[in-house]
């Protein structure tokens, strides 16, 4: 089980990968991330492509600005460029046309949770 360790302005947390939706850049923070799980969001200074390189296995660029966990995908919509992440469709999450491929076969290499 892969761990992911990182300090917000307040607090240093640790999740496990297997919990993470996805990651994205802050719409409105500069050089911040935002992470998201089934139940909360946190925000942390980082880069994406270093958390692309440090966890290969477990988080796939899907966008310029977005890594998702491919154990939590759902459903991809190729027409809207979509991918579902979470059982209940918690979260809709854009996918570029150049990381498509490569998307769809981690995600069905990698199965559905």
């Amino acid at each position: 089980m892969s761990i992911i360790v990182f300090k917000t302005k307040q607090d240093v947390i640790k999740l496990n990968l297997s919990d993470i939706y996805f990651i994205r850049s802050h719409p409105d923070k500069a050089h911040h991330l935002q992470v998201f799980t089934k139940e909360e969001s946190y925000d942390f200074l980082e880069k994406i492509a270093g958390l692309e390189v440090a966890y290969p296995n477990d988080l796939v660029r899907c966008h310029r600005n977005c890594l998702v966990n491919p154990s939590h995908i759902k459903e991809i919509h190729l027409k809207d460029r979509l991918v579902v992440l979470g059982q209940q469709e918690v979260y809709k999450v854009p996918f570029s046309r150049c990381r498509q491929q490569h998307l769809l076969q981690t995600w069905l290499a990698k199965g559905i949770e």
